[in-house]
């Protein structure tokens, strides 16, 4: 799924634009320091109606993943058995964003945005200081140019977002930590916050999980991430100077947002070469023309390999490994093609893998798809999703399989 990067946070606001205001400059000063760096110019502040966030959100979508994408990555998540069929994902996605996102920044305006609505809360300066850092960050690395890299690869832009959504969850986190131990905030208040915030997470708990692992894993993974896979380290203050690294040198898959070490040991840097398949119109028949194409980056391959269990209420969540699987792991690249014809349509996925055992792992792992149309030979594996191809689908397979091994 190409990453929403709509810069929303998940928390309770109900405050009058001017105690906005007055709060976004209570707020301001702890968060530059936190964050190790200064605002090169205010903020605007303004509050805005439900139906004016789902407006910014749909118009955001409509800049970043438009609908014509969109429908192309729910026929592909539904033919690789992902969502179930006739799933409108897109609208399912502006449906959770609508209700769960209660604040956002826009780069576009330089503006921070609250909802108004919600039940009033003491937590309130959570959601600006996560906001707050967001417009920090875009007016030092430019968050939309950092989105706008990865647009023609959907697990880079993942990983971008992971960075972006990651340093607003650490500082956020900070902030909260350092606001409880200073009396400003209670514990009551927190522990009224999560319960209703578990409330509220009723309609993302019952999403499919490649949804919910989709719109979660950029706030929970990238704060991980920044913390060099330890969330241990946020006691210790955010590391702004890795902070700063991670915008100006970003990560370039959810490979590495997954396993940190993969990013910040440069002896176990490992950056995938890009896979790029070649146009099968031809050889799957007459009638048939490529659609559109895209990866899926470990991230989504442990969904296929059956890690799809996470309960986003266990503390377990903040860890990496609960997200992905032995099965996932290892991946040296993948791409997917959708064709088309007329009713008619296929998915061909060819992934990559760093050793001929990982390829078997992930082959074995499949549960989202039957393994008969599974094939693999050497450190490949194709998946070949959608209408039955007859005895065309060997063809494709082998030819998959050779553009792979000569790709090597």
């Amino acid at each position: 799924m190409t990453p929403l990067l709509l810069f929303a946070a998940l928390a309770a606001a109900d405050t009058p634009a001017e105690s906005a205001a007055a709060l976004v400059a209570r707020v301001q000063p702890a968060v530059e320091e936190i964050r190790g760096l200064k605002f090169k110019r205010p903020v605007a502040v303004r509050i805005a109606t439900p139906a004016a966030a789902r407006a910014h959100f749909a118009e955001r979508a409509r800049s970043l993943w438009p609908e014509e994408r969109a429908r192309l990555d729910q026929k592909v998540y539904e033919q690789l058995g992902l969502l179930p069929p006739g799933f409108d994902l897109l609208a399912s996605v502006l449906d959770l964003l609508e209700e769960q996102a209660l604040g956002y920044y826009d780069p576009g305006s330089d503006q921070l945005t609250m909802v108004e609505g919600q039940a009033s809360s003491p937590l309130a300066p959570m959601l600006v200081a996560h906001e707050l850092t967001h417009a920090l960050d875009d007016q030092h690395f430019d968050l939309d140019a950092l989105l706008r890299a990865g647009a023609d690869d959907d697990d880079r832009g993942a990983a971008a977002a992971a960075v972006v959504e990651g340093s607003g969850t650490a500082v956020m986190t900070l902030f909260l930590t350092r606001e409880v131990g200073g009396g400003r905030i209670s514990m009551d208040a927190v522990m009224e916050m999560q319960k209703s915030e578990a409330k509220r997470a009723e309609r993302l708990k019952a999403a499919p999980p490649v949804i919910q692992r989709g719109l979660l894993a950029s706030y929970v993974l990238g704060m991980s991430f920044l913390l060099r896979g330890n969330p241990g380290r946020l006691l210790g203050g955010v590391p702004g100077a890795d902070l700063d690294r991670a915008f100006t040198d970003p990560p370039r898959t959810t490979e590495q947002i997954l396993h940190p070490e993969k990013y910040w040991v440069e002896a176990t840097r490992d950056v995938p070469a890009a896979l790029v398949l070649p146009d099968l119109s031809k050889a799957l028949g007459d009638g048939f023309a490529l659609r559109g194409r895209g990866n899926l980056g470990e991230l989504e391959l442990a969904s296929l390999a059956g890690a799809f269990s996470l309960s986003m209420d266990s503390p377990d969540v903040v860890w990496p490994a609960r997200w992905t699987n032995a099965a996932a792991s290892g991946t040296a690249g993948d791409e997917f093609q959708h064709y088309a014809n007329g009713a008619r349509s296929v998915t061909l996925l060819a992934t990559r893998w760093d050793t001929e055992g990982d390829a078997v792992e992930f082959q074995n792992g499949l549960t989202t798809v039957p393994r008969s149309r599974s094939y693999r030979a050497g450190r490949g594996v194709v998946i070949l999703a959608g209408d039955d191809l007859g005895a065309r689908a060997e063809r494709i397979a082998a030819a998959l399989l050779e553009h792979l091994a000569l790709a090597e």
